[in-house]
């Protein structure tokens, strides 16, 4: 397969997904609008999104030429979708679950992976979580990475790669108003205006 590069709504819709096919099985495959509901939730996810049926429609539609998804036409009038996510990146479950909460909950740490993994089948584990994450790193296309850590931060935090690599956090003195660090030669002219 060539590089995988999915878009942030692609890339939610699919572990929309895969979190609503371990967790909630009785109405899996889903439909587009269900879908919808499970992308734009609003508890467990980073960022929180809000995505119309177009835009999953049109996230389906491009996951379906990846071969990630697949239209599900068996036994009703509305068309419902499951996901071949393992299948077509050759995942073991536990990656999978990985996966899936890096997605749907932005950059972790090991402790917190871990226990937003756990429930979608996830590793148990401190030793087997580190494996699963050396397994999605150690790739010809490395499906996570490895964050800096930021200033203040104690642990090292992960980060999927399935949508390109990800923007790094910024410090507090690059995210201040540009106004407070005036160049110098800025305030200088405005005082000789001034004058």
């Amino acid at each position: 397969m060539s590089t995988l590069q999915l878009t942030a709504t692609e890339a939610r819709v699919l572990a929309a997904l895969v979190e609503k096919s371990i967790t909630t099985a009785q109405y899996y495959p889903m439909t587009v609008n269900a879908i919808m509901l499970a992308a734009n939730q609003k508890s467990s996810r980073n960022p929180v999104m809000s995505l119309s049926e177009g835009d999953v429609g049109a996230a389906l539609n491009a996951l379906e030429q990846h071969k990630l998804v697949a239209r599900d036409d068996f036994g009703g009038r509305v068309p419902k979708w499951r996901h071949h996510f393992h299948n077509q990146l050759l995942l073991k479950p536990a990656m999978v679950a990985v996966l899936a909460a890096l997605i749907l909950r932005g950059p972790q740490t090991l402790s917190e992976l871990r226990a937003n993994a756990q429930p979608l089948g996830g590793p148990a584990d401190h030793d087997a979580m580190a494996a699963a994450l050396s397994d999605l790193a150690d790739r010809a296309q490395p499906l996570i990475t490895q964050l800096p850590r930021a200033p203040g931060q104690k642990e090292q935090r992960y980060a999927h790669t399935l949508s390109g690599e990800p923007a790094l956090p910024m410090s507090p003195i690059e995210s201040a108003p540009a106004t407070t660090h005036a160049p110098l030669a800025t305030l200088t002219a405005r005082i000789e205006a001034l004058e």
